[in-house]
């Protein structure tokens, strides 16, 4: 009964969200009310407990969590109120006339580029009106892009939804980022072949193998190589830029005539790359050239530790606070943040793009209030997280001494804990490898979002893995792993889609395209989890 009380509020967002359709923003401040009060009244926690660990969860919604991709959107905006976005999507679209090379460019590449600096909607609903734009039928624009948003979703926004993983389970980043790596590259390299067949099916992928493997394989190496050895943050970006590059290498020296287009469609021949302007394209990419090797440079061995504020005249560099728990402060390295890093490379850059000052600062104002919405929700999430994860009593490291108890004096395990009980002790340990996932992939469905998918189940993953003897770093990694296959049938994803390729009233039908991914996806990551805990456990960080 305690384990049904405990998971009201995410019943909330299952009814509010698909079932009724109701705008995040409005469904997410009711399930906060409702944790709050259940924490109070039910479990019996002290309303100051519960209010400042509400607090601080807030707080973290906004500050590192949301500043993130509101630093990468203002650069975004700011690159398509000029003119420069243009550009770099022009260049890419006149490579080539064939509709299979131009779904694993756009698609693909570009739609996993924008997942990796800002995200939130933006990485299906652009290549899907670009390719809408090529002469794609809305339809197959709209299952393309869905279909090929999978590899890069886990390090999306700068790696948010890692960051918040990690932020949740208290386990450590760098093992969730390799870890998570681990799934993701194989599973991006099949996907490749998936963003093909989607549109032409088996007999269409004769000729354009080859630019599938390149595609495929340059992401998911280069992802699985950052992710393990650099970390989240930049495995999207650079994955995507190392996809892109090939790509366009290979398309740019293909000596063919043959052209893939639609049936009934004029072909159009072999498109003239002669009339892009190189210095042109990689003057559109600056920003994201510059915030590669800024987040680079602030994280090397050497510097990571003065930008994080561990260096002793550094400190200014980390914001910290004791609001409710001493053994789990609020902490923000405000210079380190990618947010900051995004808005820096983006001001250098704008200075040798010609782009006014002034601009910055208006389309700074228009992000701030464009994304209103989705700071209230995640704090909302993220403050829903912080209380559900809370447990009594909790004691002081320092001193020894409980500065929050219950009223009783006995234990009072967290709402999380009491549902990962339930779990442990209804679930098979051989089960849980393939519903990990499915959970992550139920946590996108129900939230539009990967981020907010981890904070509510990502402690439930660990939690449930430490009780039937599991590992926890590969269970919460599995889950975020997991989300990529609800994001194809997010009602939240289908319908900027269907918004962005003029087809709002057909979501149901795209679902029903894209859900025959989706299962198999999530089987498949299943089965290569179960392999990882019964079969190649040394594989794991």
């Amino acid at each position: 009964m305690d384990a049904l009380i405990a998971s009201l509020p995410l019943l909330v967002f299952m009814i509010g969200l698909p079932v009724l359709m109701k705008p995040a923003v409005k469904v997410a401040p009711v399930a906060w009310l409702l944790t709050i009060i259940l924490a109070i009244f039910y479990f019996g926690f002290s309303a100051q407990v519960t209010l400042l660990a509400a607090l601080q969860g807030a707080i973290t919604g906004i500050f590192p969590i949301m500043y993130i991709p509101f630093g990468a959107i203002v650069v975004y905006n700011v690159l398509k109120s000029t003119g420069w976005m243009n550009k770099m999507q022009n260049a890419m679209s006149a490579l080539t006339s064939d509709r299979r090379a131009q779904a694993l460019l756009i698609g693909f590449g570009f739609s996993a580029f924008l997942e990796g600096i800002c995200g939130f909607g933006s990485p299906v609903a652009i290549p899907a009106s670009i390719l809408v734009g090529l002469g794609y039928d809305p339809m197959m624009a709209a299952l393309v892009c869905l279909v090929a948003n999978t590899g890069p979703v886990p390090f999306g926004s700068l790696a948010i939804p890692t960051d918040v993983l990690a932020l949740t389970t208290q386990l450590d980043f760098m093992k969730l980022s390799q870890m998570t790596g681990r799934l993701m590259a194989p599973l991006a390299f099949i996907m490749s072949f998936a963003t093909v067949f989607v549109m032409s099916g088996v007999k269409g992928m004769k000729g354009i193998i080859p630019a599938i493997v390149i595609t495929g394989l340059s992401f998911s190496v280069i992802e699985f190589v950052v992710s393990n050895m650099l970390g989240a943050t930049l495995a999207s970006i650079l994955g995507a830029l190392a996809c892109l590059t090939c790509l366009s290498v290979y398309l740019y020296n293909l000596k063919t005539d043959e052209c893939w287009v639609f049936p009934g469609e004029k072909n159009p021949g072999v498109a003239n790359t002669k009339n892009i302007d190189f210095k042109e394209l990689a003057m559109s990419w600056l920003p994201y050239i510059l915030l590669t090797l800024i987040v680079i440079a602030f994280n090397l061995p050497s510097t990571r530790p003065i930008f994080a504020g561990k260096v002793p005249g550094y400190e200014w560099m980390l914001i910290k606070a004791d609001i409710y728990n001493p053994n789990k402060l609020y902490a923000f390295t405000w210079l380190q943040s990618p947010g900051t890093i995004m808005l820096i490379a983006g001001l250098i850059s704008f200075k040798f793009m010609n782009i006014r000052f002034s601009e910055f600062t208006k389309q700074f104002n228009i992000t701030f209030k464009q994304m209103i919405p989705a700071f209230i929700t995640v704090a909302c999430i993220l403050s829903i997280s912080e209380v559900m994860n809370m447990a009594l009593p909790i004691v002081d490291a320092k001193t020894k001494i409980a500065v929050w108890a219950s009223s009783t004096g006995a234990p009072q395990p967290s709402m999380i804990a009491i549902m990962s009980k339930s779990l442990v002790a209804t679930v098979d340990q051989q089960i849980m490898p393939f519903l990990s996932p499915l959970i992550g992939a139920l946590g996108v469905f129900i939230t539009g979002s990967n981020t907010s998918a981890n904070a509510l189940f990502g402690n439930l993953q660990a939690l449930t893995a430490k009780g039937l003897g599991l590992s926890d770093i590969l269970m919460a990694s599995a889950g975020s792993a997991g989300a990529s296959a609800g994001k194809m049938i997010s009602p939240q994803s289908i319908v900027i889609a269907a918004t962005a390729v003029g087809l709002l009233g057909k979501e149901g039908l795209i679902m029903r395209r894209t859900i025959k991914f989706a299962i198999p996806y999530a089987l498949l990551l299943g089965f290569m989890v179960w392999l990882f805990s019964f079969v190649f456990p040394g594989l794991m960080p």
